[in-house]
């Protein structure tokens, strides 16, 4: 299986400008828990709800904070045609919830570690035996 197959192509992103009280209310509101920060059509950063939380910790002034000051950067990137195996293997060898899914030079998707569970926790497909109709 690969990435393309898994991941979502509904990639939901926010300015690096944006306050984190509205990248937090986007969050909730939409139900998902990572976005990529970019501008003018290039990649910038990611922000998980993980990061909103480490700035939530720190006072009042918080939700003014700005997303590029606490975006994870660098970026961790797949490309659409690697195997879930790799993906895997790149999210955990990175300690990330997710990867961007980039094909030439452009966002295409997301995938996250909730996509790669959900698929391991899939019954495994039932193969068919076609030597025995023969």
């Amino acid at each position: 299986m690969t990435v393309s197959e898994l991941m979502s192509a509904t990639v939901q992103t926010v300015r690096p400008g944006a306050p984190a009280a509205l990248v937090r209310e986007r969050m909730r509101a939409r139900g998902f828990h990572h976005m990529a920060v970019m501008e003018d059509g290039e990649l910038l950063g990611v922000v998980s709800a993980r990061d909103l939380a480490r700035v939530g910790r720190r006072g009042p002034s918080a939700p003014l904070r700005l997303v590029k000051e606490f975006m994870s950067t660098p970026v961790v990137t797949v490309e659409p045609g690697a195997s879930v195996h790799r993906a895997a293997n790149r999210m955990r060898g990175q300690a990330v919830g997710c990867l961007l899914v980039v094909d030439a030079g452009r966002v295409v998707g997301i995938v996250t570690m909730s996509d790669l569970l959900k698929r391991v926790a899939e019954p495994p497909r039932q193969r068919v035996d076609r030597s025995a109709t023969r």
